[in-house]
């Protein structure tokens, strides 16, 4: 059987001050909010950014409690932004008094990477694919 044609469409997060996190994304990385759907009844408040055509975050309101997550954990760790020049957004994030974790570094797979985090301390990682990775696609 022959698997339908996908593509990623979206993650999505629960954000303690919505404007705040759409400003930021903004800033950030240029991502526009495309689509609001205010609290109807029982459905809660989402909206949708594009970062570029098809690419979106989907953010959901009124967050209150950052759960801890073990180091070790099962499950989600980060998402990643592929980037055409690694330093030059590091420089731009930097403008905004955003810093990676640690120094960026090589991939395993020849690629260079950094991690950032949101305002709500989601993991953000920023990745430069060059031609010599066995990830690159032209």
């Amino acid at each position: 059987m022959t698997i339908p044609a996908l593509r990623f469409g979206h993650v999505a997060f629960r954000v303690s001050d919505v404007e705040r996190s759409v400003r930021w994304y903004d800033d950030a990385f240029g991502a526009r909010k495309v689509f609001h759907a205010p609290k109807d009844g029982d459905r809660q408040e989402l909206m949708f950014l594009e970062f570029s055509k098809g690419q979106f975050l989907e953010l959901f309101t009124h967050g209150h409690e950052k759960v801890a997550i073990p180091r070790d954990a099962t499950g989600y760790q980060h998402y990643c932004l592929a980037v055409d020049n690694l330093n030059q957004m590091l420089d731009h994030l930097a403008a905004m008094n955003v810093y990676p974790e640690r120094p960026p570094r090589v991939g395993r797979s020849h690629y260079l990477i950094a991690f950032v985090a949101d305002p709500d301390g989601n993991i953000i990682e920023l990745m430069e694919i060059k031609p010599e990775s066995a990830i690159y696609r032209a």
